[in-house]
């Protein structure tokens, strides 16, 4: 039985979690950080036969779960996931980042690590809509997209219970990383349990030109009632991401 998905997002901080949660021994991933099971066709497909496989070395007591940050974005996920895990007490973590920054370096790593990326990223941002056809697309150039989590998160309270999620701040959560994997360990576990001490680790980061503000006030203004709303869904004040507009 699976226990525990990290659904995203994209951008916010899920490989670091991941690196600190591979470290624990109670926790069994799978071999690979992201399965992508649940959102490519081709790999669901497969059957949960195929996906369970992935979780057939772990042992009685540990606490199962895969980190897949596209998970949150793509609307089948949750009825898919839904419909495979039977467990009605699967927790789910989600990490947010906000928006403006998230998107950013979403096309960064499109442009610059994976080589998809051809247009500057106000012209990316331009073209998004236009360049939406299949799966790759939504995955390499969803820049805004991906930034509206209000409508994610409330397509998954359509299959599962809002207790069942725990939501962090990817701003606070690089700075209390301690904190917040405990914290979830917690969550998980359902209470009780072993205390790690965690050191901080460095967040990923390359040198990136830095944006335009006229880019920035304008995503801004796209975001300012998506923020508010969210604030309302996952009950959690973002004036750290409104300090940063």
């Amino acid at each position: 039985m699976i226990d525990f998905l990290c659904i995203g997002a994209q951008k916010s901080g899920t490989t670091l979690l991941y690196e600190h949660l591979s470290k624990i021994e109670e926790v069994c991933f799978p071999a690979v950080k992201e399965l992508h099971f649940f959102d490519n066709d081709i790999n669901y497909f497969k059957g949960k036969n195929h996906y369970l496989k992935n979780f057939i070395h772990s042992k009685k007591d540990e606490i199962k779960g895969e980190i897949t940050p596209a998970y949150l974005f793509f609307d089948k996920v949750p009825r898919r996931i839904k419909e495979t895990i039977k467990n009605q007490d699967l927790k789910f973590i989600v990490i947010l980042r906000n928006p403006i920054d998230r998107a950013y370096s979403q096309y960064n790593m499109s442009k610059f690590t994976q080589k998809h990326e051809k247009y500057s990223f106000e012209q990316a941002l331009i073209y998004e809509n236009y360049r939406q056809n299949e799966y790759k697309d939504f995955v390499n150039f969803s820049y805004i997209q991906r930034g509206f989590y209000s409508k994610q998160i409330l397509n998954y309270f359509k299959y599962f219970k809002k207790e069942n999620f725990k939501f962090i701040i990817f701003e606070d959560f690089v700075t209390k990383q301690e904190q917040y994997i405990n914290e979830i360990l917690q969550f998980v576990r359902g209470g009780g349990g072993m205390y790690y001490q965690i050191e901080n680790k460095k967040v990923f980061s390359n040198e990136y030109t830095p944006m335009e503000k006229s880019i920035r006030e304008i995503l801004s203004k796209i975001y300012e009632e998506e923020i508010t709303l969210l604030e309302n869904i996952i009950d959690i004040d973002l004036s750290i991401w409104r300090e940063t507009i």
